[in-house]
């Protein structure tokens, strides 16, 4: 049983391929989670040892990309850093890269480094100052 968006990206995959040319870690995601759960690619069987019963459960993919999967990695991401957060006054920030700029991090990825080394140095700074 698939969900929608393993229906869309099946369907449009081949544009998807010639159009976007993505990256390789970008079609690997694509392609686990248009497989996820299906029984073709494999799975566990499970019986009862009382009454005899099997049941067939089917591999996931556990890509964060799958909404599936996604939402458990959510969740689980979620219980992990409640644990691990201090009892105080938290502040989310949000960084992009203006539109004009894109297309250099979309061609040259690495420099993807740079910009998270500058991100780090902005929050740093913003906490010396407070």
């Amino acid at each position: 049983m698939s969900n929608v968006l393993q229906d869309i990206f099946k369907n449009h995959y081949e544009e998807m391929l010639y159009i976007l040319h993505p990256r390789k870690s970008v079609i690997e995601n694509v392609d686990r989670m248009i497989n996820c759960g299906d029984p073709s690619f494999g799975g566990a069987m499970y019986g009862c040892a009382k009454c005899g019963t099997f049941k067939f459960v089917p591999f996931r993919c556990h890509s964060r990309f799958c909404p599936t999967c996604g939402t458990k990695y959510s969740i689980d991401r979620t219980t992990s850093m409640s644990f691990k957060i201090i009892n105080t006054q938290h502040r989310h920030c949000v960084f992009t890269i203006d539109s004009e700029l894109r297309h250099f991090f979309l061609e040259k990825r690495k420099l993807l480094g740079l910009l998270f080394d500058a991100v780090q140095s902005v929050i740093f700074r913003a906490f010396y100052k407070d």
